[in-house]
């Protein structure tokens, strides 16, 4: 992909695939990284442009400038090449144990309260930075869960913001009502990426539980007085533009 020749490559490391295509783990280092893939792979070349390098250095700087209890996110160290197509980020992992999210909801190894008090973070956190602006792409792929429930969000380049237009999403001016942005990634990260799954393969989850996370995401919408739409918003399959559309109201946010 990159038309590499010897002359080229000044060090090798052996690395391991991750659940991200171009993100790979060394474990000597403990590090993630982060590199450039030449490649379409659903609607978008896998390539990792200087741009993408600056949302992740404000994305940082936003996150940072706000605190919350239960979240943290994975640091990136970002190196620009005077070829983009040799620039990479460096993710420094915890030194605690840690879990996919998507482990954790799959592998059903973890028990009912754990499921609770991380799910309950999950909701919690994004509607914390959504009252700020910054919305977080939390589809399962980018959450790590410590041993205490507790949220580490990765993939800072992924963050979205309508406060700056370095993070600004394409699809921004695309919008009918700018509020609309709280129904495009809620609703399709929180809700069908995430709650969806959860209580598609938890065994431990029912009714009750339904109650109480649906319950929760509206106190937590009143708690910031956030102006979600009456509507979801989600990626029609069918059209290879990045433009998102109506669709019914996700059941997680129909509070009548």
């Amino acid at each position: 992909d990159l038309n590499l020749n010897l002359i080229d490559i000044i060090d090798e490391k052996e690395v391991f695939p991750t659940s991200s295509f171009r993100t790979v783990y060394d474990p000597e280092e403990n590090v993630c990284y982060k590199v450039p893939l030449l490649r379409t792979i659903t609607r978008g070349l896998r390539d990792l442009p200087h741009k993408e390098l600056q949302r992740s250095q404000k994305a940082s700087d936003l996150l940072s400038s706000h605190k919350l209890d239960g979240f943290d996110f994975l640091p990136e160290e970002c190196h620009y090449a005077n070829n983009p197509v040799f620039n990479y980020i460096k993710r420094s992992m915890p030194d605690l144990e840690s879990f996919p999210w998507f482990y954790v909801i799959a592998s059903q190894d973890f028990d009912k309260e754990f499921e609770i008090n991380a799910t309950s973070k999950i909701i919690k956190s994004w509607m914390f930075f959504a009252s700020k602006g910054i919305f977080l792409e939390y589809h399962t792929q980018n959450i790590l869960v410590d041993k205490e429930s507790n949220i580490i969000y990765r993939d800072l380049s992924d963050i979205k913001s309508n406060q700056h237009s370095l993070l600004s999403p394409s699809y921004y001016d695309s919008l009918l009502e700018k509020n609309d942005i709280l129904a495009t990634i809620f609703d399709r990260t929180v809700c069908n990426q995430n709650l969806d799954h959860l209580f598609k393969y938890s065994k431990k989850l029912g009714d009750q539980e339904y109650d109480f996370f649906k319950s929760l995401i509206e106190s937590e919408i009143e708690k910031y007085n956030l102006p979600f739409p009456k509507y979801s918003m989600d990626f029609p399959i069918d059209k290879p533009q990045r433009i998102p559309e109506k669709t019914q109201l996700v059941h997680w946010r129909n509070f009548e």
